[in-house]
């Protein structure tokens, strides 16, 4: 028999507005499905919406990929189904994928505390959750959490999957005392991702008048850790005409009209225009239709996004928050300090102003630069190393 892996995360397949996450773990079970038997449960609609899936079985298993998929209904008895269903379902290991959230990680470590579950292996993914950017939002919350977690050793058998060694150093700083944590990289499934690498890829604007605007996309969750609000202070100090797209679901309305208050002080070269969320397999075709990526993210453990828009042949410009650095010297794009907003208008007004030689240069080194990615080797074998490691601490 295959070992059991019990994921839980709040949002899962056919969702798409929770982000990297659920591809993610899509990819894992797709890759690593014949030798692991994945039960997930998760919520049965997607991030922010108030209805189900039209297309699922609530409060059943539901074959989905490679894996058993439990989708739990968003009614008042959700959290004593969601216990009773941790309770009855055998697994070999548990894999949680937030650190704060209270009924998809912190419902199922305390029931392990309590010892009212068996104390299997646990992995634990904080997806991006320690940076320093997303630590300083809700603060007044997350610093007692960590604290009392600390104190009672909540997560002291956890074993940490970090996405990148940026994240392992996270981890490490918010519990110094810490030692399985184990650096795994995001599984990248080829085909759902690369175009073909052809010389012949469309360079788009190529023939753009001096007074066309270049496009830029901003495509993310539009929340204070994604932002939003600092590209739009960014794009005030931008001279050239520009035309930016806004992808994405409002998961935080009170920041979305921080933002749309800062769309009204753009100066008339600057052109704004929301066009809501995006399901998954329309990412890469939108973030096509543009010259420049746009997401100064106050800090991501991988940012399958900027992936999304390296393999569409976009140069990306993002902090250096993320693990996507030494970009310019790759010429696929700009990682810079959000201490400097001027270099970020600087980059745009470059780009926008170089040649279709030098546009169509930068956009084949993107689809080259996204294609070693997808052809790592290491990544599947790392995410199988990580769950083998830990059944080896059920013996």
């Amino acid at each position: 028999m295959k070992p059991i892996v019990l994921t839980l995360t709040s949002c899962y397949l056919p969702g798409f507005r929770g982000g990297g996450p659920i591809q993610t773990i899509r990819n894992m079970v797709e890759h690593l499905g014949d030798e692991f038997d994945f039960r997930i449960i998760t919520t049965d609609r997607d991030l922010g919406d108030h209805v189900p899936y039209a297309d699922i079985r609530a409060n059943a298993w539901n074959a989905v990929g490679k894996a058993q998929v439990y989708y739990v209904s968003n009614s008042l008895r959700a959290l004593p189904v969601l216990l009773k269903l941790i309770l009855a379902t055998p697994y070999d290991v548990l894999y949680l994928n937030s650190f704060f959230d209270p009924r998809f990680t912190l419902l199922p470590m305390v029931l392990r505390w309590l010892d009212l579950v068996a104390k299997k292996a646990v992995v634990l993914a904080p997806r991006g959750e320690f940076t320093d950017g997303a630590l300083r939002i809700k603060r007044w919350k997350k610093t007692p959490f960590i604290r009392l977690a600390r104190r009672i050793g909540l997560f002291s058998t956890a074993n940490w999957h970090a996405s990148t060694t940026l994240e392992a150093a996270d981890i490490q700083k918010v519990f110094p005392n810490v030692k399985n944590v184990h650096v795994a990289n995001n599984v990248i499934i080829a085909p759902d991702l690369l175009q073909k690498l052809s010389e012949t890829f469309p360079l788009k604007g190529e023939e753009r008048g001096v007074a066309e605007p270049i496009n830029i996309c901003f495509l993310s969750r539009i929340s204070p850790m994604k932002n939003l609000e600092f590209a739009l202070e960014v794009l005030r100090d931008v001279s050239v005409p520009v035309a930016f797209n806004i992808y994405g679901p409002k998961e935080d309305a009170g920041y979305w009209s921080k933002c749309e208050a800062r769309i009204k002080l753009l100066p008339p070269n600057i052109s704004v225009a929301y066009c809501g969320p995006v399901p998954h397999s329309g990412v890469r075709k939108a973030i096509s239709a543009h010259d420049i990526f746009f997401v100064p993210s106050r800090g991501e453990n991988f940012g399958h996004v900027f992936m999304e828009a390296l393999s569409a042949g976009v140069p990306i410009l993002v902090s250096d928050r993320t693990p996507w650095r030494d970009l310019q010297s790759r010429r696929v794009g700009w990682d810079l300090s959000l201490d400097d907003r001027a270099a970020f208008a600087t980059a745009i007004e470059k780009f926008a102003l170089s040649n279709a030689a030098e546009k169509r240069e930068i956009r084949m080194n993107c689809l080259r630069f996204a294609k070693e990615k997808v052809d790592d080797p290491h990544a599947v074998e790392l995410s199988r190393t990580l769950f083998r490691r830990a059944l080896a601490m059920n013996s």
